[in-house]
């Protein structure tokens, strides 16, 4: 490969590695989620005992699963698309677009979400700031919840940064052209 796209395209398979490890980490994070919610339902509706802090985790868990996804939807091409522009673009069309979509919308959200949140999560974690209902006051630790939003936003940020890896390559003539744009998006996957 030419001018240093070997490396590149090492390191974009790289953060796709990690992001889609992290995202099948979180499928059982799920079904733990599930099961939670399932025994906390059977047993406040068979037995009547239920547990308000089971109330209070089940949130977190799914507010944590879709930002740690994030990364993982980007890659598989899942995320929401504007038809209205990419349906009628061809595979050069759609890697410019995808590349300033990348460069002008994600990365600065990406960077700006977690400039806000990070300190908010060192705030937390340093004083050991705990989350719960009025009624349970549990002691589920709040930095918890509050670390996954600059760790989702950074996934989805290194992803992004993959994302545009593939297409300047794509553009360059580097990577091969196969099923439109799916190339520059799948990492050459069909």
């Amino acid at each position: 490969m030419r001018f240093g796209f070997a490396a590149a395209l090492r390191l974009a398979s790289r953060i796709d590695t990690v992001n889609r490890q992290m995202a099948f980490a979180v499928r059982w994070g799920l079904l733990a989620n599930a099961v939670l919610i399932a025994g906390n339902a059977f047993s406040r509706k068979l037995l009547g005992v239920a547990s308000s802090s089971m109330y209070d985790v089940q949130p977190h868990f799914f507010a944590a699963a879709v930002l740690l996804m994030a990364a993982f939807a980007l890659q598989r091409d899942e995320h929401v698309r504007v038809d209205v522009f990419s349906g009628w673009l061809g595979p050069r069309g759609m890697a410019w677009l995808d590349l300033v979509g990348v460069i002008v919308v994600l990365l600065p959200l990406c960077v700006v979400a977690v400039w806000v949140t990070a300190p908010e999560f060192a705030r937390s974690f340093a004083s050991g700031e705990t989350r719960g209902s009025r009624e349970s006051l549990s002691t589920f630790p709040a930095w918890i919840m509050k670390g996954m939003i600059p760790l989702g936003f950074l996934s989805l940020g290194s992803q992004g940064i993959a994302e545009a890896v593939r297409c300047i390559a794509f553009l360059a003539g580097v990577l091969p052209a196969r099923r439109g744009a799916q190339t520059v998006l799948h990492g050459g996957r069909p």
